[in-house]
């Protein structure tokens, strides 16, 4: 085994680190291991192939860095990143329903309190609202567009 294996051996590893953590870094030197692993078939030797290593990662981090970010939400564009907490809750609708102190609505079974975001609004009981935001754990609703929710 030759000077290239190790290479092999760690371009691969990082490339599959790569699908666990989809943050291109890994992508970036898994490339650069692999040039590197090129530069070993063609007779480099161990400096040569670390700097060919070295500067290929730099070069490929720095030619991407603009388009980063369009990178990460390539490699995500079908992971099932659901919202959690409050997050979740945004883009859910219900019914308004008027209790002692205040306005609210239930979501999955939840009863929550609810304001409408904008302050010059009036929300009424019986009203189809749709949560756009919070606060603290107050739901921030407007009124839905759609009446068949």
């Amino acid at each position: 085994m030759g000077i290239w294996s190790f290479w092999l051996f760690l371009g691969v590893g990082f490339l599959v680190a790569e699908l666990f953590t989809m943050s291109t870094t890994c992508l970036y030197v898994g490339i650069g291991a692999l040039i590197a692993m090129s530069s070993a078939f063609l007779g480099g030797e161990w400096m040569t192939t670390i700097l060919t290593f070295v500067f290929s990662t730099a070069f490929l981090y720095l030619l991407t860095y603009r388009w980063r970010h369009r990178i990460i939400e390539f490699l995500n564009k079908d992971s099932q990143h659901g919202a959690t907490g409050m997050e979740a809750l945004i883009g859910r609708s219900g019914t308004v329903f008027a209790a002692s102190d205040s306005m609210r609505m239930k979501i999955d079974g939840d009863t929550w309190q609810v304001k409408p975001l904008h302050n010059d609004a009036v929300l009424s009981p019986g009203e189809e609202v749709c949560v756009v935001g919070y606060d603290s754990i107050i739901l921030k609703v407007e009124k839905s567009k759609n009446k068949n929710v």
